[in-house]
């Protein structure tokens, strides 16, 4: 799933194109990528993904529920 998203993501900023719920549903499932026991650092994309997901307020305002 990773690398499928990383390779997504390599041809745009989010998901489909724009900030969508697609990137809404599909961020908790990739922030929970330390419990899973797997790192970003071969998915540079996806990292730079989650990082300007974590910035976004509705985002830290949603995680924190």
């Amino acid at each position: 799933m990773f690398g499928v998203l990383d390779q997504q993501l390599a041809k745009q900023e989010f998901i489909v194109g724009d900030y969508s719920i697609a990137d809404i549903a599909t961020y908790p499932w990739v922030a929970a990528y330390e419990y899973l026991g797997v790192t970003l650092d071969n998915h540079p994309h996806l990292k730079l993904w989650v990082e300007t997901m974590q910035q976004r307020p509705a985002v830290e305002r949603g995680m924190a529920v």
